[in-house]
């Protein structure tokens, strides 16, 4: 065990960490937590927790479910070995002797993520009017299940409802936050709304730590909303089915969450496409490895598609790294303070080294003409088993800085050593970081300490004063900024653009650029990141009528005697929702595609301009734009294009007849755009005619009798009314 600790007010926390590392004596051979779980752990049984939520690696998908549930271990949501767990501090032991969890991880704290030009700078109009599609068939995700994770539903705002304005396109909602239950089936917490009635009588999502938000009535509009404001800002999937889920703030809450809609989907026999409009750096491992990552790899393989932001840091210099085996001079630099929120109490230093390759790390506090210098953390002289963890204080000019430190010399996830340093703000004193190595390369970010340790906002690694810059102090940047869950190797990542644009005299289309704040990749074992990029500037969506927050209306509209309004947001939260919509049009083309197929047909079917050329960061595919921007119609026709003869047959929507009942002429639609042959039969059954058909034809009824006929093309029928 290795504590350094002198602040009094921490005995809580240093007496749940004792008897932590206790337990942890049993598994010195193989850890099966991380540092930042154990800290955690006694963090929250210090603050008087009963119950501690985890993710869990497990032996298999099947595995016994008895031994957890004697101990009273509630068991959550499953994707394939990875499950969600609910366990009570006295049970805590039984996470370290039971053999079948291999791994485990507290559930980290997640933070609250920081129209029609999007569907034309997408080429979505072109899909929705079937104008282009190479079946001539229009697509708006009919069939599809959208899931939207987040906060601030407004599940009365007409943007959800049906064009008529009668039905609701809001299947179920799930609201941890509401107390009253009943919960899902299988969970024991929350409140599952289901149906229109409900819906409505409910009106919204309850308040949580963000109070009455709005931000998933805006990512929702973007990627289904149905427009009702004269259809002008009606999403790219229209025709998608809503599942909402505004989840508990941490990681095993989302997971539940995605679980319960993939059932949800499962069970209507409809695929799922999972939008995350959120993320977080703290505490994860940043490179695809955490049980986060290999949950959502999991439900993937099962046909769940996940879209995530990639984060909002592209214009913070937040990130800072160095390769010891090419520079072996000491890494320093001076970390900025976040001052842009009321609840960033400090700032955070996540450090992360290369397998194989430990490092060195302290800190110091500076005025003028004082420094005060934190101990030197050391990954190689700490053992994995332990809880490795500092509190302390340094008191400078009479005040006290508190700060944590964890170090790991083998994080079990990754193999990497690992640091993280939460030091209090005080933007009185300058804040220098030290990094010492001899080979490998370490990366380092600069991030937020928020009240709910959920910090995503990035904060600059700057060079400091032309002494410090004598000295060697460099600057950081903008690259290797994609958090969680972006980091997941099957996750359709989002950069964010703004859309093309007219001149003012609407005679010249205009490229739109990247925008500023759009996070830039890579991860930090190389993989490319972010995938693709849509508009994330200034997009108008709907708002929620019942939030506390303030939007100036770009339109509003009276329903049902309440004033409803859109109103312009940005951020990658707003480009995801714009792919989501997108992923439904392809999956409502081809159902059966793939996760790495639609990540294929994105990439390849990516466009690029002028915009995309002037990228600083080199030739598509790059680590600012991924492959370019999202264009809707050539991704749906490169969907299709992988439907065989019979595909099409089983896959494609019903035959569209009109007008009907017919007084002359019908029109039949086959939405296939291959040669098939349309039959006409009596109601009794006898063939009338037969003719080969492709896309449409019309067929002359003024002979026909009154009455009613059977059309079929292939195995699809349709009745249609001869008046």
């Amino acid at each position: 065990m290795h504590f350094v600790y002198m602040y009094p007010s921490m005995k809580k926390i240093l007496f749940s960490l004792l008897a932590l590392c206790a337990l942890s004596s049993s598994f010195a051979q193989k850890v099966k937590c991380g540092i930042d779980t154990r800290v955690l752990v006694g963090e929250q049984i210090a603050s008087g927790a009963t119950h501690i939520d985890f993710l869990a690696k497990m032996a298999s998908t099947d595995f016994d479910r008895g031994t957890l549930q004697k101990a009273d271990i509630v068991i959550g949501g499953q994707a394939g070995d990875i499950v969600s767990l609910q366990v009570p501090v006295k049970s805590l032991k039984v996470l370290e002797e039971n053999r079948e969890v291999l791994q485990y991880s507290i559930s980290h704290p997640i933070a609250a993520p920081d129209m029609e030009n999007t569907r034309a700078d997408t080429r979505t109009d072109e899909v929705q009017a079937g104008d282009g599609t190479s079946d001539s068939m229009a697509y708006d995700g009919t069939g599809v299940y959208i899931g939207i994770t987040d906060w601030g539903f407004d599940y009365s705002h007409p943007n959800f409802r049906e064009l008529n304005g009668d039905g609701i396109r809001i299947d179920r909602a799930w609201d941890h936050f509401r107390k009253s239950g009943p919960a899902p089936a299988g969970y024991n917490y929350g409140t599952e709304v289901v149906g229109k009635d409900d819906l409505l009588r409910y009106r919204c999502d309850t308040a949580n730590i963000y109070d009455f938000a709005t931000h998933g009535s805006h990512v929702a509009g973007i990627a289904a909303g149905s427009g009702m404001a004269n259809r002008k800002y009606h999403g790219q999937a229209p025709g998608a089915r809503l599942l909402m889920c505004t989840f508990g703030l941490n990681e095993s809450n989302w997971m539940d969450g995605v679980a319960w809609m993939a059932k949800v989907a499962r069970d209507n026999g409809r695929r799922l496409v999972v939008n995350n409009s959120w993320g977080m750096y703290s505490f994860s491992c940043l490179d695809g490895t955490s049980l986060l990552d290999q949950a959502i790899d999991n439900l993937s393989e099962t046909g769940v598609v996940f879209v995530t932001s990639a984060g909002n840091n592209g214009d913070v210099n937040f990130h800072i790294s160095r390769n010891f085996s090419e520079n072996p001079d000491t890494l320093k630099t001076v970390a900025t303070y976040y001052n842009y929120s009321d609840n960033a109490i400090g700032q955070t230093l996540i450090i992360w080294g290369e397998e194989g390759h430990d490092f060195d790390a302290f800190f110091r506090l500076k005025t003028n003409d004082s420094i005060w210098t934190s101990p030197v953390f050391k990954t190689g002289e700490v053992d994995d088993a332990d809880t490795n963890v500092t509190y302390n204080y340094l008191r400078c000019n009479g005040i006290d800085i508190d700060y944590r430190v964890m170090v790991e010399h083998r994080n079990p996830f990754d193999n990497r050593p690992h640091i993280q340093m939460d030091i209090a703000k005080n933007t009185a004193l300058q804040l220098q970081l030290f990094i010492v190595g001899d080979s490998g390369t370490v990366h380092a970010w600069n991030l937020a300490k928020l009240t709910n340790d959920a910090g995503n906002m990035g904060a600059d690694f700057t060079s400091g004063t032309a002494a410090d810059r004598q000295n060697g102090f460099v600057s950081g940047n903008h690259f290797y900024g994609i958090g969680e869950p972006a980091c997941a190797h099957s996750v359709i990542s989002v950069a964010a653009h703004k859309a093309d644009y007219w001149s003012y005299d609407h005679t010249q289309l205009y490229p739109g650029f990247i925008a500023n704040f759009s996070s830039f990749g890579p991860l930090i074992d190389g993989t490319p990141k972010p995938d693709i990029s849509a508009p994330g500037k200034d997009v108008i969506s709907s708002i929620s009528h019942w939030t506390t927050e303030s939007h100036p209306a770009k339109d509003s509209m009276m329903y049902n005697r309440l004033i409803y309004r859109w109103a312009s947001m940005q951020g990658t939260s707003m480009s995801c929702p714009a792919v989501t919509g997108i992923v439904a049009l392809m999956l409502q083309a081809n159902p059966r595609l793939s996760i790495e197929r639609i990540k294929e047909i994105i990439a390849t079917t990516a466009r690029s301009d002028q915009a995309t050329a002037a990228s600083p960061a080199g030739p598509l595919p790059n680590n600012q734009y991924g492959a370019g921007k999202i264009d809707a119609l050539n991704a749906v026709n490169k969907a299709l294009s992988y439907v065989s003869i019979q595909d099409v047959v089983e896959l494609r929507t019903p035959l569209h007849i009109y007008p009907n009942p017919s007084i002359g002429q019908v029109t039949v639609n086959t939405g296939c755009g291959e040669q098939q042959t349309l039959r006409v039969y009596s109601a009794n059954g006898r063939c009338l005619m037969e003719t080969p058909v492709k896309t449409t034809i019309t067929l002359d009824t003024r002979t026909w009798n009154r009455g009613i006929y059977i059309i079929r093309v292939g195995s699809r029928t349709e009745k249609l009314i001869v008046q």
